[in-house]
C-alpha cells in the first residue's frame, strides 16, 4: 500500500513538473568549440527539438572566450531556465552571467557537449542527447553550492599545479584534445622529469597551513574530478564546505599507479592531503598553471588565490530520478 502511494506521488509530482515546463522559457547558450567543434552540432539538434516541441526558448551561439557570461547577463532576466551547450568552461561563463546579471532565482541546467563534463558526471546529466534533454524539460530543481576565487565563481574546481600545466599546453590541440593531453601528460612525467613541475606555494586554510612545493592542489566542491578520478571523494555540492585534494613532488611511477587506483571511490592514501572548510587562501611562490571548471590561466609569482564557499547559491536542473554523487537538498 505505501509502496503503490509512493509511486502515485512521483507520478503527480513529475505532471506537474511537466505542465509548468510548457510556461518556461529558456536561454541557450551554445558553444561552438566545445570537444573540438562537435558542440555545434549537438546545439543544432537541441534547438531542433525544442522547435518539434514548441518550447519557448532563446538562441545564441557564442563568438569568443567571455561571450557567454556577456550574453547570459543580457538575457537573464528575461527567460526561467539558462542552459550551458558545451564543456565545463562554458558553464563557468554562464554561471557567472547569471550571478552577475542577477539571475539568482533563475534556474542553470547544462546540455552537455564538453570534453570532461565534469559537472554533468557529478549531478548525474547523462552526455546522450534523448537523456540531457528529458533532464532539461523534465528534472527537478535543487541548489548547489558555489567556489568564489578572486570575484569570480567556479561551479565544479580550481586546481593548481601540473594538471593545469598539462591542459595550458594542449590548447592548440582543441580538436584532439584527448589525445593530444595524454601525449603531452606522458611528456611531462616521463621525459621532462615530473618534480620539476612541482611549484611552490603556501595554502592557508582553517584547520593549519599546508607549505612546501606541491604537483597539484584542487579545491572543490563535488568528488569526481576530470570525468572518472575521484579526487576528493569526500566532497558534496550542498554542504557548504570547499574540499582540497594535495599532493606533493612523487616520481612517475608512484605517481601514475596514485591516479590509477583514485578510480576507485573508496580509496584513501596517506601521500594524499586532504583538508576542507569554508575558506582558503593560496600563496603562489613561484609562477604557476591555474585551472577553473577546465580553462586554464597561468598567474606570476606573488599572486594569489582567495578561495570561499557561497552556500546554496545557484538554483540547478538535475535528474529526478538517476542517482547522483551528492546528497542534494531540497531548495
Amino acid at each position: 500500500m505505501t509502496e503503490r502511494y509512493t509511486q502515485r506521488s512521483v507520478r503527480g509530482e513529475s505532471t506537474k513538473r511537466e505542465r509548468e515546463r510548457k510556461d518556461e522559457r529558456f536561454l541557450i547558450v551554445i558553444n561552438p568549440v566545445s570537444r573540438g567543434g562537435n558542440a555545434l552540432k549537438e546545439g543544432m539538434w537541441l534547438l531542433k527539438e525544442l522547435r518539434k516541441l514548441n518550447i519557448d526558448h532563446e538562441a545564441f551561439v557564442t563568438q569568443n572566450p567571455g561571450h557567454a557570461t556577456t550574453i547570459v547577463e543580457r538575457w537573464v532576466n528575461s527567460v526561467d531556465c539558462v542552459v550551458a551547450v558545451g564543456g565545463d568552461g562554458t558553464a563557468n561563463e554562464v554561471v557567472n552571467g547569471i550571478k552577475s546579471g542577477g539571475g539568482d532565482r533563475k534556474t542553470f541546467c547544462v546540455f552537455p557537449a564538453g570534453t570532461a563534463d565534469d559537472y554533468c558526471h557529478n549531478v548525474g546529466i547523462p552526455r546522450n542527447r534523448s537523456g540531457a534533454l528529458d533532464v532539461m524539460l523534465n528534472g527537478r530543481d535543487r541548489k548547489i553550492d558555489l567556489l568564489k576565487y578572486n570575484g569570480r565563481f567556479a561551479v565544479v574546481q580550481l586546481g593548481v599545479g601540473v594538471d593545469a600545466e598539462i591542459a595550458y599546453r594542449t590548447l592548440s590541440h582543441k580538436k584532439i584534445r584527448i589525445p593530444a593531453y595524454f601525449a603531452v601528460g606522458l611528456r611531462i612525467v616521463f621525459i621532462e622529469r615530473l618534480q620539476h613541475s612541482a611549484r611552490r606555494m603556501r595554502i592557508e586554510g582553517e584547520n593549519g597551513v599546508h607549505e612546501g612545493r606541491f604537483l597539484v592542489a584542487v579545491f572543490g566542491n563535488a568528488p569526481l574530478y576530470a570525468r572518472y578520478v575521484y579526487w576528493m571523494p569526500e566532497a558534496r555540492m550542498d554542504d557548504g564546505i570547499i574540499n582540497m585534494s594535495a599532493v606533493g613532488p612523487m616520481s612517475p611511477i608512484p605517481a601514475w599507479f596514485l591516479f590509477l587506483r583514485c578510480f576507485n571511490r573508496d580509496y584513501r592514501s596517506d601521500r594524499i592531503i586532504y583538508d576542507s572548510g569554508r575558506r582558503f587562501k593560496v600563496f603562489l611562490e613561484e609562477e604557476s598553471f591555474i585551472q577553473v571548471d577546465g580553462e586554464v590561466y597561468k598567474y606570476a609569482s606573488g599572486e594569489t588565490l582567495d578561495i570561499s564557499i557561497e552556500p546554496l547559491a545557484l538554483k540547478v536542473r538535475v535528474p529526478s530520478e538517476t542517482p547522483i554523487e551528492a546528497p542534494f537538498v531540497n531548495p
